[in-house]
């Protein structure tokens, strides 16, 4: 998990409003496209009112305060427009998330580089990815999304740190940065993720060679806890990643999730894993659905109780939707538990999302009335469920290079020695403590300009 500022914090809090007078609930019905397609129309509504309020000085794709949500928002769109037809943001979405991948189409722009987590970056390339598998239209003229997802994945692992536990992503990416002694369970699961999506979309083994490396090692240590199936938050880094942040959050289970997911349709079922699929998947449901709620509502259990979710914590929910409903595609067998735990999820997003006169959703889908909660953040959430909510009802697979040969990956021009658009071989681990070095010495002269930019 990421800490927050003061500012940020006073910023969630600010989120939590007197009850308002209420629409009446959007009256979802989970097996009806119609239903489902009109409920996403009038939560994407107040979702992009908040994402223009928001971009920090007009900037497209930057939020004030954050970096990461606004591309979870486009991968969240990119999914929502492939299942609902609904294109109203397409023409935002494109060019933002372009604009966004920066001077060097790298998600790692001068202007944000400087106090970024790998888990930031790695957002945009299931983004990227996401584009690819939708066959969201591509820009003539620049880089594919597939090209812009695999640079994301090979700058990734060449930050693989062999130095400490004998392996891992670190959770922020410079030393002056609090978070870079510890290593977490979003960014190696989402790298995870990453990895085993561009294995299945490109057919390229490099990528799969990878989704196996990285879960074999967070099996190795305290974030993937195989046994119990079990997803602790972080571990450090100092004590050799013995130790365990355990805070439970939806989208560790995920990501570690959706990447099995993907990689059992890669292996054409391989036995071993449909295994890890259905131990975390049994495991996602018996933590994140409560009985209070009638055991087919999703709850972020860790925060939403009490309301002390932040700005990250009330997106989680709907990322899990969507991996969830990915994991009923891919793997057939589960679709008969996870269909009942969407549709329920959907149902009562329909009721939650009544606030005032836009359709505001809040943050608690299990009451039946807005809870006062708002923001860019909880209508992102609401979105995300109802998009999994149509993803299992059209189960279309997500394409692959075979189905969108415009997505094929392109060499991306570099000013470096290395040609980041090369998929990066397993190798690559190797050349991780020589890159730390590098960092180190660079951030002993820029470390005190970032936590400028930082604060």
């Amino acid at each position: 998990m990421r800490f927050l500022s003061a500012r940020q914090l006073c910023g969630a809090a600010l989120l939590l409003l007197q009850a308002q007078p209420a629409l009446s609930d959007l009256s979802v019905v989970a097996t009806s496209d119609d239903s489902l397609k009109k409920a996403g129309k009038a939560i994407v509504a107040p979702m992009m009112k908040f994402y223009e309020q928001n971009q920090t000085e007009g900037i497209p794709g930057k939020l004030t305060d954050t970096w990461y949500v606004a591309g979870s928002m486009f991968m969240t769109l990119i999914q929502y427009w492939q299942v609902s037809g609904d294109d109203s943001q397409n023409k935002i979405v494109s060019h933002d998330l372009m604009f966004q991948s920066g001077e060097n189409h790298d998600f790692f722009s001068h202007n944000v580089s400087q106090w970024l987590g790998n888990d930031d970056q790695m957002f945009w390339g299931l983004a990227a990815i996401t584009a690819s598998e939708t066959g969201f239209p591509e820009i003539d003229g620049e880089p594919s999304w597939t090209s812009l997802a695999r640079v994301v994945f090979n700058m990734q692992v060449d930050r693989w740190d062999t130095g400490t536990c004998d392996g891992g992503l670190r959770w922020q990416i410079w030393p002056y940065q609090a978070g870079y002694t510890m290593k977490n369970a979003i960014s190696n699961g989402g790298l995870f993720e990453l990895a085993a999506r561009l294995a299945r979309f490109t057919k390229n083994d490099t990528y799969a060679d990878w989704a196996e490396k990285i879960w074999d090692w967070s099996a190795s240590t305290p974030l993937l806890q195989t046994k119990r199936w079990y997803v602790a938050d972080s571990t450090s880094n100092e004590a050799n990643c013995k130790d365990s942040g355990d805070d439970q959050w939806t989208y560790n289970y995920g990501t570690y999730l959706a990447g099995a997911a993907f990689m059992y349709n890669y292996t054409n079922g391989n036995d071993k894993w449909l295994k890890r699929v259905n131990g975390l998947l049994d495991s996602s449901m018996q933590k994140f659905f409560p009985k209070k709620f009638g055991g087919n509502v999703m709850s972020e259990v860790a925060c939403e109780p009490i309301l002390s979710c932040d700005r990250n914590q009330l997106c989680f929910k709907g990322y899990l939707s969507m991996w969830m409903a990915f994991t009923a595609i891919l793997v057939p067998s589960t679709a008969e538990k996870i269909i009942p735990k969407l549709h329920g999820s959907a149902e009562a997003i329909g009721k939650q999302c009544s606030g005032k006169s836009d359709n505001l959703c809040g943050v608690t889908w299990g009451k039946t009335t807005w809870d006062g909660v708002q923001g860019l953040e909880v209508q992102m959430a609401a979105l995300g469920g109802i998009t999994a909510s149509l993803m299992v009802s059209k189960t279309q697979q997500p394409k692959t290079i075979d189905d969108n040969p415009d997505a094929k990956e392109t060499q991306i021009p570099t000013s470096g020695d290395s040609d980041p658009s090369e998929p990066a071989p397993i190798e690559t681990a190797d050349r991780a403590g020589a890159w730390i070095l590098t960092v180190i010495m660079i951030a002993a002269v820029t470390g005190a300009v970032g936590w400028l930019v930082k604060s």
